[in-house]
């Protein structure tokens, strides 16, 4: 098999490789590794900072609080706000490097909208989606829906 140029990472995987006790942290880590270690580079959309951002802040207040969570997260608490600084800070190590490609959802949005609609993904999920099909390249995911529609393009990576 040929190794891609590029592998794009969507949101759901990049949490379980930065979220230390995320369920499936140390497979996705395994295959994030050996994904670079083979020689492709990381691609992502420029709105998965963003998404990184909720995902580690609200990680522990949904834990502390599953049913009040959404009124808890306007207090900010310490270690949510800790949380968010490490994913963050880790996944610009990544995206800085030379081996991550940055792709602007200007550049793909009116593809997402087309994948909104012929598939029902969400729009975070179809954004990611057409940067995999953009750049003709495998997506790693972890969300179920988003690995369901995906594969109906092309290749999918998970540990699932």
């Amino acid at each position: 098999m040929d190794v891609p140029p590029f592998v794009v990472v969507d949101t759901s995987a990049a949490v379980e490789v930065l979220i230390s006790d995320a369920e499936y942290h140390h497979a996705y880590v395994d295959l994030f590794e050996r994904v670079c270690r083979n020689g492709s580079a990381i691609a992502y959309c420029d709105l998965l900072e963003a998404e990184l951002a909720e995902a580690a802040f609200t990680w522990d207040v949904k834990r502390a609080d599953p049913k009040g969570w959404r009124a808890a997260r306007r207090d900010r608490p310490a270690s949510a706000r800790a949380r968010e600084h490490e994913v963050l800070s880790a996944w610009r190590d990544v995206s800085d490097s030379e081996h991550a490609l940055q792709v602007r959802m200007t550049a793909v949005v009116d593809d997402a909208v087309e994948l909104m609609s012929t598939t029902g993904l969400a729009s975070y999920d179809a954004i990611h989606l057409a940067v995999a099909l953009a750049l003709n390249a495998p997506l790693m995911a972890h969300d179920r829906r988003l690995l369901l529609e995906a594969s109906q393009f092309g290749e999918v990576l998970t540990c699932r």
